[in-house]
């Protein structure tokens, strides 16, 4: 009797879209390396549109992983798959034998174990009810700076492990911004949410990493301010038309490490040049560039969420006379 052969499986084709959600890297980020390094080198179908196969897919994790871990575009995208691993070992070393000082406090090895084993396990409830228990044990401005930014960076590192897959990173920042929203709403139906300053949050284009502004938007709710969020990638010129129609007194831009320096410079002077000088920019996020003494005058950089409390106190204090 013969045996039925199972046909292969039809190889994995994927379209820039498809790229886009399974690697965090934008469209416009692809295309411009695409034309820069040569990579990807995506077929065209019949349309014209671009077709990934799945060893590009792996590669740009890759890259991806190296520019999480602060390297540049440059260093790495030409870089072919065999090196690429090799770096990121090399990387992980690196980082294993010693971090840099965070500005954040360090989260208590046995929090962040138990967060991991249940995030590893696909707990997702478990992992709800312990950020609930950290709200109610400690309030929102504290279990943000102590317990999910610090927490945030564990669950990164141990993706770039790989302890985690990247379905498992994508639920943690799942929950945590569903909890946070949730936070949102409580604070707001309390009805102290129509102060001044009148701030706008979002990011730019390229930039999809949306949980730092959810957390600046959670200190700007605590400090009772008005809040226009409009989530992430918004272009620039419709954060300048916002602005103007919402009578916005400070625009609020979170940038992550992975964000090229230089589109980062150029956006935020295009944007200083165009807000009216009473509206205030303020940038935050773990991007390099945003501690560079490049950043245009007129622009606030914060290294922490919390630091909009002070930021805002100020700029009560200054507009109190008028």
């Amino acid at each position: 009797m013969l045996k039925r052969l199972t046909p292969p499986p039809a190889p994995l084709i994927l379209s820039i879209a498809d790229m886009e959600r399974e690697t965090g890297l934008g469209k416009d980020t692809l295309r411009v390396w695409e034309r820069r390094y040569g990579f990807p080198n995506p077929s065209r179908d019949a349309h014209g549109e671009r077709r990934y196969d799945e060893a590009q897919l792996q590669r740009l994790r890759l890259i991806k992983r190296l520019l999480d871990a602060g390297q540049r575009p440059h260093q790495v995208v030409p870089l072919p798959e065999a090196e690429l691993q090799a770096r990121l070992q090399e990387r992980l070393q690196a980082q294993h034998a010693g971090q840099p000082p965070s500005p954040h406090p360090a989260l208590e090895p046995v929090l962040c174990q138990q967060w991991l084993s249940a995030l590893q396990a696909n707990q997702t409830e478990t992992l709800r009810l312990r950020l609930h228990e950290q709200l109610l044990r400690h309030g929102l401005g504290q279990t943000i700076e102590d317990f999910i930014v610090p927490l945030s960076v564990a669950v990164g590192q141990a993706w770039l492990d790989e302890r985690i897959s990247v379905f498992q990173e994508h639920l943690h920042s799942e929950i945590v911004q569903s909890v946070l929203r949730q936070a949102l709403v409580q604070l707001d139906q309390q009805g102290h949410s129509g102060t001044p300053p009148r701030v706008l949050l979002t990011t730019l284009p390229n930039e999809h990493h949306a949980l730092g502004l959810l957390m600046a938007e959670c200190f700007l709710a605590l400090q009772h301010c008005q809040r226009f969020a409009l989530g992430p990638t918004t272009p620039v010129l419709e954060v300048l038309a916002a602005a103007q129609q919402l009578q916005i007194d400070a625009v609020a831009l979170s940038f992550s490490s992975p964000h090229p320096p230089n589109e980062v410079l150029t956006a935020l002077r295009q944007l200083r040049a165009q807000l009216p000088s009473t509206v205030a920019l303020w940038v935050g996020g773990n991007a390099p560039v945003l501690r560079s003494p490049r950043l245009p005058a007129g622009v606030t950089a914060l290294r922490r969420a919390c630091e909009l409390e002070a930021v805002v106190a100020q700029w009560r204090a200054e507009h109190s006379a008028a």
